[in-house]
Parts: structure tokens; sequence; C-alpha cells
């Protein structure tokens, strides 16, 4: 119908709407090639196949690309824990054993000993080293739970 928002995509105009649970319905357009040059790539391409005139892998799976995912960040470490003595003591020890630096420690008035959180930030370091804080953190006796990791996202 003319009255729905994919009619406002004319001419060589691309639109989308998605909807989802957390966004409700929102939708998208832009420039397209339109459908003459869109056409006029489709024969092409079919005439390149025709006439044997194209790579035999033309998506090939393999790369040079080396991809570094330990990357340097300052983090947010969220630990659950059960309320005892020298945990903040042994956060700090394990984290400087991991050669990780910290920023600040946040803890809010514990209500329940057993349902304690604290928030540890960090100074920049490599992801690893804090995947390797975090493992160490959830075999304490205190840790009722893994702790939650996240690099911050500083200008």
């Amino acid at each position: 119908p003319t009255d729905h928002i994919m009619a406002a995509a004319t001419g060589c105009g691309n639109a989308i709407t998605v909807d989802s649970v957390n966004l409700g319905t929102s939708s998208y357009f832009g420039p397209g090639a339109g459908r003459f040059p869109t056409a006029n790539s489709v024969v092409a391409d079919i005439c390149r196949v025709a006439s044997d005139n194209c790579p035999s892998d033309p998506f090939p799976l393999r790369s040079t690309i080396s991809i570094d995912n330990d990357y340097a960040s300052a983090f947010y470490i969220r630990i659950p824990f059960i309320d005892g003595l020298g945990i903040v003591r042994k956060v700090g020890e394990l984290a400087e054993s991991h050669g990780v630096s910290v920023n600040s420690i946040l803890q809010n008035a514990i209500s329940d000993r057993m349902m304690a959180d604290c928030v540890v930030t960090t100074e920049e370091c490599k992801l690893s080293q804090v995947q390797a804080l975090c493992a160490e953190l959830e075999k304490e006796d205190f840790a009722r739970a893994p702790p939650l990791c996240m690099p911050l996202v500083t200008n």
C-alpha cells in the first residue's frame, strides 16, 4: 500500500524494516544501484561464468590476514562473592600476579553476606591477562559465580 513505510523507497532506493523485541520496529533506508545497474552486473556475471572466464574458487575461505584477539583495554570486572575477610586483598594480589593494575574497586553496602558483589576497573592491559585473573578468581572459596569482564570504551 502507498501509505506503508516501505513505499517510501522509490527509484533506486533500498529499504528494510526490522521488528525486534528490544527495539520494536525500525526502518533503514539508503541508496541502491538501481534495477539497470544491478541487471547489468547479473548479466555480466552470467556471461563470465558461461565463457569459463571466472576463478574456480570465487570466494576462497583462506586468508593471510592475522587477527589478534588479545587486545589491550581498560576492563570492568564484576565479582560475585560470599562476604568474608581479606577478599579485596586477595583480588589485589591476584591482579598483581597477572600483571593487571587496578584502577578502582567499588563495593556497595552489603545487605546479604551470601549475595555480595564488587566491581573492579583496571588500567589498560591485555584481554588474556584479565581472563586469567577471572579464571583464578572463580577458583577462590569466596567466589559464588564466575566473574563478568568486559572492555571499557574510553575516549
